[in-house]
């Protein structure tokens, strides 16, 4: 478990389950990496999910584990019960050597907040993650 006075740092992959993400109902209980983009004062975190499958609103990250890994455009910064993003039982935190680089991850946030068919709803989420205190 992470002590309190260590902050999670953007690109830190975390470890969770599909059901734990977001308040869909998808009963997947896939186990899924995601990428941390953001974080606050309060050390929650802004994730992005990703996948090793080619879909809709997904996009290849060529730099991250031989280009076989791509990110969903969506921006989550609840788990399946409302409560923010924290590194605890339900999100795990990899090794640092499973990081994602700095650059790889302002392509994500980029894609994220000006790309992506997602945008306003990125943003929106990503405004209610900062308005946090």
């Amino acid at each position: 478990m992470r002590k309190k006075d260590k902050y999670v740092p953007w690109g830190r992959t975390l470890t969770t389950r599909d059901n734990y993400l977001g308040k869909q109902k998808t009963g997947s209980k896939k186990i899924r990496p995601v990428v941390v983009v953001d974080n606050n004062s309060r050390n929650e975190l802004a994730v992005v999910p990703l996948s090793s499958k080619k879909g809709s609103n997904r996009t290849r990250l060529k730099n991250y584990l031989q280009g076989k890994s791509y990110y969903k455009h969506y921006l989550e910064i609840e788990d399946n019960e409302g409560k923010p993003i924290k590194v605890n039982n339900k999100f795990r935190e990899n090794h640092k050597n499973m990081d994602v680089s700095h650059k790889d991850v302002e392509l994500i946030r980029n894609t994220l907040f000006k790309k992506s068919n997602t945008k306003q709803y990125n943003l929106k989420q990503f405004d209610k993650f900062k308005k946090r205190k």
